[in-house]
């Protein structure tokens, strides 16, 4: 008999026991529209079937809840209709995905950054959070069935790169700085129905953002700084922050166009261990962190195409690149090595760049 998972993992399963993700997910860029999963069974075998009509291409993935708790995907598109694309709780049946249409005036947005959470009371549903390129933010109570426009202090047009919670109900995104070292931190401790201004330290782009171990981590550039930056923070205290640390890679490049994220960083925690690489760089920094106290920073060797994103289950880290290749770590990021070459290979969209990465895990691990 073969037993197909369906929906979310059992309770208990999440962070840090050992468990795998059922499912790895892959969205793509401009051009086939398409969405990719694998069995974590076999990881090198991957099925592509349409996720939209068109050819939107995928900024940012993340796995979470519907509104009746099964596990559901979504994926944030450069699209200005259907702005986000949601799964069924069957990510094997080869159906179109859900267009869903954000609120307000988002002519050629981008949405960079979708994140789910668990909220303060434990709901069925939780709490998605997607934020975009126009410094828009929005959220959903109801499983991604509908989302509605979030405020937060003194908002501007600058770009929402990455979105986190703590699985507790609290909530942390930053904005760009335009190049100047003005960008800006927000907190949610409602459950992401409201975000209060936080600026603990200076910083420009705050482009990463991730929790693991009782610890925030964020990512982000300054003037003058070509490598990318890093601090942390102890959940109980979000105003202490630990001494900066570089993390010995570059920022991320500049865009390439309107299919490209531009100055997001990726990181991938789990068990107090993050593995975290910028948008189209060839290097990876991996770093333990506990509050504000970092160890054990180092560099792995990292031969391949360039960085599009990267995710982990606890057990498995997962690299997609440019080119369309997929790299995997099984020893906490220290190496990486080569499973699938050009996803679409012998096809007409061969060389389509991954962009989009998430295993059927719950966050934070």
């Amino acid at each position: 008999m073969t037993y197909k998972y369906r929906g979310t993992q059992p309770a208990g399963l999440n962070g840090g026991g050992g468990a795998s993700a059922s499912y790895w997910v892959v969205g793509f860029g401009a051009g086939p529209g398409d969405v990719g999963y694998a069995a974590n069974g076999d990881r090198t075998s991957w099925t592509m079937y349409d996720r939209v009509s068109g050819n939107a291409n995928a900024y940012d993935a993340a796995y979470g809840k519907d509104g009746s708790g099964n596990g559901i995907y979504v994926f944030g598109n450069g699209s200005s209709s259907g702005e986000l694309s949601v799964s069924s709780d069957d990510i094997t049946d080869g159906s179109l995905w859900t267009a869903i249409n954000l609120p307000g005036n988002l002519t050629a947005n981008r949405m960079n950054a979708v994140a789910w959470g668990n909220d303060s009371t434990n709901s069925t549903s939780g709490v998605w959070l997607a934020g975009s390129s126009q410094g828009k933010l929005y959220r959903s109570t109801n499983g991604a069935a509908s989302f509605s426009s979030v405020s937060f202090p003194s908002a501007t047009a600058g770009p929402i790169f990455s979105i986190a919670g703590n699985g507790a109900g609290k909530f942390l995104f930053g904005q760009t700085g335009g190049g100047s070292d003005n960008g800006r931190m927000f907190i949610s401790t409602d459950d992401g129905a409201s975000f209060s201004l936080s600026q603990p330290f200076t910083f420009g782009d705050l482009n990463g953002v991730a929790y693991t171990n009782s610890t925030w981590i964020v990512t982000y550039n300054r003037s003058g700084q070509s490598n990318l930056l890093m601090r942390t923070a102890a959940d109980s205290d979000l105003t202490t922050w630990s001494a900066e640390v570089d993390l010995g890679i570059a920022k991320p490049a500049e865009a390439d166009g309107n299919a490209d994220p531009i100055h997001r960083a990726n990181i991938a925690a789990a068990n107090g261990r993050a593995v975290i690489t910028s948008n189209k760089i060839a290097a990876i920094a991996i770093v333990d962190v506990n509050g504000t106290s970092t160890s054990n920073l180092a560099n792995p060797t990292y031969s391949g195409a360039l960085i599009r994103d990267i995710t982990t289950d606890g057990n498995t880290w997962m690299i997609v690149t440019n080119g369309g290749d997929i790299y995997e770590s099984t020893d906490n990021g220290a190496t990486f090595s080569q499973t699938v070459d050009d996803i679409f290979t012998g096809t007409g969209n061969s060389g389509t760049g991954i962009h989009a990465v998430a295993a059927s895990l719950h966050l934070p691990l």
